[in-house]
């Protein structure tokens, strides 16, 4: 059993590179603008007793709600407003995204007992999270992180979100069976854009490297370079202190295209497993190096052996954006 420590297929053949990057490890803050999201239903308290707008519906939760009336929605003050809009209870028209399908249906809008119109959803549209800086590349001042998605969904845009800096504030140590998670405080000042959301990774552009620690570039490493044997993963597990932690490469993936868990990982420095237990959410980015190249990013933790985790190939997310 493993968990994503925070989907369109994607096809990208093994293209030789030379590319030069700056190693990351930094905690980093994330905000996402994921669209409108439904997260839940309830009833709804009107003059005439409870009402379940949506019980006709063709609506779950995980649906992404992308139109109302014929209208792109984005944000939930866009679909808040086409309510606001309505003098009287009434049938609208929603187009859903399911996973990769869309599918279009009926909710019907109904007055709460406080005079306000709705439809009985719990929604989001944004996701907010901490996560680790995988590498930078100084040329085009673009990073790659996370080593997987936010979202089960591909999104690209200049204007998906933002990252912020992020320090350490204490540790919820992972068990068998029960994975652990950084605690962190988030700055309000943004070092940089999200403009891509994939399986693999978050990929965007800093505003200044001067935010980040001056590293000496790395080369990224072709995937038939990563052997079994020692490595290093860089992370911050306090404050904003990034460190240098024992790992041995167990298991390693012939993959000759974009994919997950290419590289498994067995965290043997005693520091990190006493203070963490393991790999923890909040990790995933965290860089792997073996042999002062890098070769992937931490992405998943073996739930029940915590001490295990998988990381994506570092060339995918370099060649990826």
């Amino acid at each position: 059993m493993f968990v994503i420590l925070l989907l369109p297929s994607t096809s990208l053949a093994a293209q030789p590179i030379n590319a030069f990057v700056i190693p990351g490890g930094e905690s980093i803050g994330l905000q996402l603008n994921t669209g409108i999201y439904i997260t839940g239903k309830y009833d709804v308290k009107t003059k005439n007793g409870e009402a379940s707008p949506w019980d006709k519906s063709n609506i779950e939760v995980g649906d992404k709600i992308v139109e109302v009336n014929s209208k792109v929605v984005e944000k939930i003050s866009d679909l808040q407003a086409i309510l606001n809009n309505l003098e009287s209870e009434q049938d609208i028209l929603l187009k859903l995204k399911r996973q990769n399908q869309y599918i279009i249906t009926t909710c019907r809008v109904v007055k709460a007992d406080n005079g306000k119109m709705t439809i009985g959803l719990y929604v989001k549209d944004e996701v907010l999270g901490v996560g680790t800086i995988t590498f930078i590349n100084p040329r085009h001042m673009k990073y790659a992180a996370l080593g997987h998605s936010v979202i089960p969904e591909e999104l690209n845009g200049s204007k998906l979100g933002s990252i912020t800096s992020s320090s350490i504030r204490g540790i919820r140590k992972s068990l068998p069976g029960i994975p652990g998670e950084k605690q962190a405080t988030l700055s309000n000042t943004i070092i940089g854009t999200i403009e891509k959301n994939t399986n693999i990774g978050i990929f965007g552009r800093v505003n200044n490297l001067t935010d980040f620690s001056n590293e000496k570039p790395l080369r990224i490493a072709e995937p038939k370079e990563v052997v079994l044997g020692d490595a290093e993963i860089w992370t911050v597990i306090d404050g904003s202190k990034k460190e240098k932690y024992a790992v041995k490469v167990v298991e390693v993936k012939n993959q000759t295209s974009i994919s997950i868990k290419g590289i498994k990982i067995k965290i043997t420095d005693q520091r990190l497993l006493s203070s963490t237990g393991g790999i923890i959410q909040g990790m995933s980015g965290s860089p792997i190096i073996q042999n002062n190249k890098i070769i992937g990013a931490v992405s998943h933790v073996v739930v029940d052996s915590p001490e295990y985790g998988y990381g994506v190939y570092a060339m995918w997310m370099y060649n990826a954006f």
